[in-house]
């Protein structure tokens, strides 16, 4: 393994970093590649066919084949894509020390090495290289134009919308596994929860049981040589072609420290949401999330069932630069809200602050602008490392004498369907958002640092008459503190110890 770990150093010091940002190669270290094979149960057959889609210098394919042999099956095929032909002769290198070690074992290594684009070769498509039994991968990471990348739509026959490239790889991976086939990859958290994934989603969970998520603690380090622009959270998953499941395992664990994983296992209704269409994958990193999820689902709502809407914020600022200006006493203009004015029960606009902004109401202005009231703001975006995730504050309508208010699409809006939001009801829902407990469920549904509508609408909720309640005993604070929030939201929502 020596050997091969340095013929992968080899080969990445000698491509740069834009280099490699431009095939998204993020390559896999020797400790996730082994975890990773680790994960794989011993396999139906002894000739074992494992497929490669992104090969990079093989560390992967070392890995499974070990594994595999390990497990007893002492003939393995191998048939690997890699894209660069720059890596190509490190690949060979790699794979003929594989099979010097099946050889002193009395076993057989072969490989086949295709040096083609995985995604538009579409090896699904040809029938002579099918039914592969495993498949570990690391697909490439990277988004792309949907009106000019050949790219577009290129699974479109497995699964709607084109979300990113390595959606499309794993989908095609699985098209490529016979029954009972083990596909484990490992790719950013994203396609867990959101609408762009969803298509992705309904095709991976119709196709296989998902049987098992690892998840990193420290997003940063698990990558080779990876620098700081690999901010999603990454996971690995272990999914089952053609067969349902009835539990999920949950591990967690600190970067490489896989051996010494947290790990539990949950039914699949809790980790899959079975009360909606998006199929939301939710993983509890610890027994405490996967209560927290658990008290969730006894809310009689969802956010939406209970009566509420939330919207993106209208103001897209790069697309409107002609009606902001930075002169907040301009006449004929209104406050303009961007997250730095949304802070813990409270959002305030005053004109003071160095980022504020106001939006001059000059003539085409109702597309952006909507009219003043009462609403709950709540930030799109927090950093990776940032505490809280959430983060909700009441704007109320007679904070500002203007008929119109101005909501950056940075900011979520919230409000009732069927009426205007009073104060009370207001500074209740605020203050649920701002909870401990709906953080952390927050959380538990999306790995991501932007807080979409999407999800928010079919988290489960409070009733309305419990908003409102809540409410009454918010305005009675004299401070924002979390700790406060908590004791007058957790005993009305008859929330237990999140501990």
């Amino acid at each position: 393994m020596e050997d091969i770990i340095r013929l992968q150093s080899d080969f990445l010091s000698s491509k740069s970093m834009d280099a490699r940002k431009t095939l998204g190669q993020f390559f896999t270290g020797a400790a996730v590649s082994d975890y990773m094979a680790s994960l794989l149960n011993k396999p139906h057959s002894k000739n074992v066919r494992i497929l490669d889609a992104g090969a990079g210098t093989g560390i992967l394919t070392v890995s499974t084949a070990l594994r595999c042999l390990e497990l007893g099956c002492k003939t393995v095929h191998a048939v690997l894509y890699e894209l660069d032909s720059e890596a190509i002769p490190n690949l060979e290198q790699t794979l003929k020390t594989i099979q010097n070690s099946f050889e002193q074992q009395d076993g057989t290594f072969s490989f086949e090495i295709r040096c083609e684009d995985f995604v538009l070769a579409r090896p699904d498509k040809d029938q002579s290289i099918l039914d592969f039994d495993v498949s570990v991968v690391n697909p490439p990471y990277f988004k792309y134009n949907v009106k000019d990348s050949p790219y577009a739509k290129a699974a479109a026959d497995l699964y709607y919308g084109d979300p990113n490239i390595y959606a499309s790889f794993t989908a095609i991976v699985m098209a490529c596994m016979k029954d009972g086939g083990q596909v484990v990859t490992i790719t950013p958290r994203s396609f867990t929860n959101g609408l762009y994934f969803k298509g992705f989603r309904s095709y991976i969970l119709t196709q296989s049981a998902l049987d098992l998520i690892h998840i990193f603690r420290q997003r940063d380090k698990v990558f080779k040589n990876a620098d700081s622009s690999v901010l999603q959270e990454s996971i690995i998953c272990r999914f089952i072609k053609g067969s349902a499941k009835h539990n999920v395992t949950i591990c967690s664990s600190d970067c490489d420290a896989s051996i010494n994983a947290d790990q539990e296992q949950y039914p699949i209704e809790l980790i899959i949401d079975p009360s909606n269409d998006q199929r939301i994958i939710r993983i509890p990193e610890s027994a405490s999330d996967a209560k927290i999820l658990r008290q969730a689902e006894t809310f009689p709502e969802t956010f939406e069932g209970a009566g509420y809407f939330i919207s993106t914020g209208r103001v897209v600022e790069h697309r409107t630069r002609e009606y902001i200006t930075e002169d907040t006493g301009e006449q004929n203009s209104i406050p303009l809200y961007r997250p730095h004015n949304v802070t813990p029960l409270t959002a305030k606009w005053t004109g003071e602050h160095k980022k504020d902004v106001s939006f001059m109401l000059k003539d085409g202005h109702e597309k952006h602008t909507m009219k003043n009231g009462t609403y709950v703001l709540l930030k799109r975006f927090s950093s990776k490392d940032e505490k809280r995730r959430l983060v909700s504050g009441v704007h109320l309508e007679n904070a500002h004498n203007c008929e119109f208010i101005g909501f950056g699409n940075k900011t979520n809006y919230l409000g009732v369907k069927d009426g205007e939001l009073t104060k009370t009801e207001a500074y209740g829902l605020a203050a649920i958002f701002n909870s401990l407990f709906m953080d952390k469920y927050f959380r538990c549904i999306s790995g991501n640092t932007q807080v979409n509508a999407t999800e928010i609408r079919i988290m489960k909720f409070p009733t309305r008459e419990q908003v409102k309640l809540i409410g009454k005993k918010i305005q009675k604070l004299k401070t924002a503190q979390t700790s406060e929030i908590d004791s007058i939201v957790n005993p009305i929502l008859g929330i237990m110890s999140l501990v």
